[in-house]
């Protein structure tokens, strides 16, 4: 198997045909391996009828049950940092380089705004804000893992995703 901190370097140097990962992550790693852009072809597979989600914040049902006002508070400081992060990229860049002084700030801003583009502001997140999904998407995406993986029960969905600890209004990021 590939991985992670290999797989890059691998495809830069020939040992294998492509890679898997965040295209705004993998697509810079290579950039700053000394791939010219011009050789690097991404395809996501959202264009090409993968219905999966990305990233989440998961929280265990208990503490969330017991912590809700604080839940409720995490999800809307999430909020408020991606807001001020997509508002002014730079500024989160420079964020994070007080945190990593090792990073490189332009790599890093040019990584967010992939980012921002490609997988945060999605149509969907532009019309209903962020944190809540389409059921009929997380309905075709659990079947889609279960052309994968074999369930030993249906899943439900009540199970995975909840939208009882978002903050009223939802996540408005623009």
């Amino acid at each position: 198997p590939v991985g992670f901190p290999t797989r890059e370097p691998m495809l830069a140097e020939g040992k294998v045909d492509s890679v898997t990962g965040f295209s705004f992550s993998s697509y810079l790693n290579l950039v700053r391996l000394g791939v010219p852009e011009d050789d690097i072809s991404t395809i996501l597979m959202a264009d090409h009828g993968l219905e999966l989600y990305g990233n989440a914040v998961i929280v265990n049902t208990e503490f969330a049950a017991a912590n809700a006002d604080m839940v409720t508070s995490f999800l809307t400081a999430v909020g408020a940092g991606w807001k001020d992060a997509i508002a002014d990229p730079q500024a989160a860049a420079a964020a994070l380089i007080k945190r990593n002084p090792a990073a490189d700030a332009g790599l890093e801003q040019r990584r967010l705004q992939l980012a921002i583009d490609a997988n945060v502001l999605t149509d969907y997140v532009m019309a209903n804000g962020m944190g809540s999904i389409d059921n009929a998407r997380f309905a075709a995406a659990l079947e889609q893992l279960a052309e994968t993986y074999d369930y030993k029960a249906a899943p439900n969905a009540a199970l995975y995703f909840t939208d009882e600890y978002l903050p009223k209004g939802g996540i408005a990021v623009k």
